[in-house]
């Protein structure tokens, strides 16, 4: 079996690495390669014998040698290559940092398109992808839809799992708008789902820090040169200083509906991909903050990463208005439990509260929110009623259960790609000998 994975950081090497592993131990003759943009992904392969590609760096040194050549697509208002809609490809990235210079992006799509169909001519028979939408992994998939080269999607699930999909991750995952039947079995799916909840997780790996130090060392020696490559430049961010000047829960006034807004990491594919109608958290708390039913309050979760790293802007807003609040809980429970609503943009956080009891309301697209457990924002100008709406609104248990014994049984594989034993990469590996076997 040939196996072609791309990769971004050691952690995703060393997963499809145990992979690799549990699939030789009955076919010996499995070839993998793995295809990194990180060095970090890169090295930690090729320390391991695996058969490896800096992808990125080696693309964007073609991208410099041939740029005349591709002069004449460039100066295209809507430049395709290999009918490729070259502005679709690098949308992702354009959003992500409006400082990347558009004919860098370009070119870099140009050279991965010619890479990815090289390196696809003799046809492996799986491809494995994390996410579905980074530049280099849009084009693969495009590529192995045009082939007919069987492609899985990777991504991390809720309560420690992975999914596992062959039509994407996040809102274009299977499960997405999966309509749950009421069935008379409740109480033997109730007892799974507590069970997959509530089993025994495994540990986190020791990472080694010098394979992602060996990343940030070098993106800040070389990030102001034209050696970085553009899908590479992440937008910086800084510290907001005042933050001590932010209200927190505890002066949360009484008697008031209490609705918690759920942040995200501002360059989550989940903002720039999947949400229709916001492109910032800043738009995102002042919209649900100018809605408020009356005598309501806000409280503000940030993403544990990226606390104090969101825009001025943001942070300013919330100082200097009345009735929101930083949360300064350390578990989500914690907050949870004072919270009426719930607000998400389609963070994997709504999944979690629909499944503690809390109403929830979400803004963006996610694999959750068209199965009838959560109110859904269609319209931008629906928002006000919705937020009154939340506050009443109670989903079905029957429905609740029959979706997530749909989404554990047959979506998600227990344990995750951090995990010391990697017991989902082994599982994984066992699906592509299935597939293997029944061709």
């Amino acid at each position: 079996m040939k196996v072609l994975c791309i990769s971004y950081y050691d952690k995703f090497s060393r997963f499809f690495i145990g992979i690799e592993k549990e699939l030789k131990k009955t076919t010996p003759s499995t070839q993998f390669e793995i295809l990194s943009l990180y060095p970090s992904g890169y090295f930690y392969s090729l320390f391991r014998g695996v058969t490896s590609t800096l992808a990125s760096f080696k693309c964007w040194l073609s991208a410099h040698k041939n740029r005349r050549k591709y002069a004449s697509i460039l100066s295209q208002k809507k430049p395709v290559y290999r009918e490729f809609d070259l502005d679709r490809l690098i949308e992702y990235q354009i959003k992500l940092n409006k400082n990347i210079k558009r004919e860098s992006l370009l070119l870099q799509a140009i050279e991965y398109i010619n890479f990815i169909d090289k390196k696809t001519t003799t046809s492996p028979d799986v491809i494995l992808l994390i996410g579905d939408s980074r530049l280099l992994i849009d084009i693969t998939k495009i590529i192995a839809k045009r082939k007919d080269i069987k492609t899985y999607f990777i991504e991390q699930g809720p309560y420690k799992t992975t999914f596992f999909d062959t039509k994407g991750v996040n809102a274009n995952a299977s499960i997405a708008g999966y309509q749950p039947e009421i069935t008379e079995n409740r109480s033997f799916k109730k007892e799974k789902i507590n069970q997959f909840i509530n089993r025994i997780k495994d540990k986190k790996y020791n990472r080694l820090p010098f394979y992602r130090g060996l990343d940030h060392i070098l993106e800040f020696l070389i990030q102001h040169t034209v050696l970085l490559p553009p899908d590479l430049k992440n937008p910086t961010t800084k510290t907001y200083k005042k933050a001590h000047l932010l209200k927190d829960l505890k002066l949360v006034e009484k008697e008031k509906n209490v609705f918690l807004l759920i942040c995200q990491v501002p360059f989550d594919v989940n903002l720039t991909h999947h949400s229709p109608f916001y492109s910032s958290h800043t738009q995102i708390l002042k919209d649900v903050y100018t809605h408020l039913p009356e005598d309501s309050v806000l409280i503000v979760r940030e993403h544990p990463l990226y606390k104090k790293k969101y825009a001025k802007e943001f942070y300013e807003f919330i100082s200097t208005r009345s009735g929101i609040y930083i949360d300064t809980n350390k578990s989500f429970d914690e907050v949870l439990e004072k919270t009426h609503a719930v607000i998400v943009n389609n963070s994997t956080v709504g999944l979690e509260a629909i499944i503690k009891g809390k109403p929830v309301l979400a803004l963006g697209n996610s694999y959750y929110d068209r199965s009838g457990m959560c109110l859904k924002l269609q319209h931008k100008n629906e928002l006000k009623e919705l937020l009154k709406e939340v506050l009443h609104f109670s989903a079905e248990e029957n429905k609740i259960d029959n979706y997530l014994y749909e989404l554990f049984t047959n979506h998600l594989i227990k344990g995750h790609i951090i995990d010391k034993n990697l017991n989902a990469a082994k599982q994984i590996a066992h699906q592509l000998k299935t597939l293997t076997l029944s061709k």
